[in-house]
């Protein structure tokens, strides 16, 4: 039976590792800022990974593996919280890996789209150039940077426009403004790929098993804006509400964010990884996860 230790288990991506992952192979050991509700959380402790003693003595459980779903992914909030979004993006980060690295321990750490300025106008691959807009993207490169700087073992998934269960996200309201029958107003000319959480789960259990450490692109395949996102979301939860189509510049956001920042899984594919089209997993999600809230 494989240790797992699991920081940020009680967000959207921790809900559907531990759904994923089959019980009776993993004994995970879990971890976030804040009390778990689950029933499955029956080794959870209450962690800031700024505090690097705090993240050592997790440590005393030896596990085979670790994933790292943590993150301050605020994205305007980091423009106002500059030192916060560095401390648990980047230097948090590396805590972990500083750890992982003494006990020779491979790590999972899931990264973001954003590090990407998008001006490439096609999806974004491995090897690309990265110029984040912003600091969460910057704190997000900073992290991944020096997880490089410390360890071999690594497995980096950068993923894109997560939504799931156990959160709320762009999914969930736009599907509750369409039930109160508000207008919905969505940019059409910022374009990515939605990656389904529990798709993205099943992706961390097959990669760990694999031994082919690297960068990974780890998002549901094809790309949409998301005007193109919300339409999709209302046909599918059989909705009819009034969707308009505004420019990203009409918006007032603190941060500035890529207007095109799609993500090609080159890496993923090339071990023989594959996700589904993104409107699949929405398709899913929406019908069969969300049909009893």
């Amino acid at each position: 039976m494989k240790k797992i230790l699991l920081f940020g288990a009680n967000g959207m991506l921790g809900y559907d590792i531990l759904k994923v992952f089959n019980s009776s192979k993993y004994d995970f050991f879990l971890t976030d800022l804040t009390p778990s509700k689950s029933e499955k959380c029956k080794n959870f402790k209450i962690v800031d990974i700024r505090n690097f003693n705090e993240v050592k003595d997790l440590f005393e459980i030896k596990p085979d593996i670790v994933i790292n779903a943590s993150a301050y992914t605020d994205v305007d909030g980091c423009e106002d919280n500059i030192e916060r979004a560095y401390s648990v993006n980047a230097i948090g980060v590396w805590h972990i890996a500083i750890c992982c690295s003494k006990l020779n321990i491979p790590l999972v750490h899931i990264s973001t789209d954003y590090v990407f300025d998008g001006t490439k106008k096609d999806v974004y691959v491995e090897s690309d150039e990265v110029n984040p807009l912003g600091v969460y993207g910057r704190s997000k490169l900073a992290g991944e940077i020096l997880i490089k700087g410390q360890i071999k073992s690594f497995y980096i998934l950068r993923t894109s426009l997560l939504y799931g269960k156990n959160r709320e996200n762009f999914v969930t309201k736009i599907i509750q403004k369409a039930k109160r029958n508000e207008e919905i107003t969505v940019p059409d000319d910022m374009v990515g790929s939605p990656t389904y959480t529990l798709d993205l789960a099943k992706v961390i259990e097959r990669i760990i098993y694999t031994g082919k450490f690297g960068l990974y692109h780890t998002a549901n395949t094809g790309y949409c804006s998301r005007y193109e996102w919300a339409k999709k979301i209302v046909e599918f939860a059989g909705l009819k509400p009034n969707i308009r189509p505004i420019k990203s510049n009409s918006i007032h956001s603190k941060a500035k964010r890529p207007l095109f920042s799609a993500l090609g899984n080159y890496n993923l594919r090339k071990i023989g990884i594959n996700m589904r089209k993104w409107d699949e997993a929405l398709e899913e999600f929406i019908k069969i996860d969300l049909k009893d809230e």
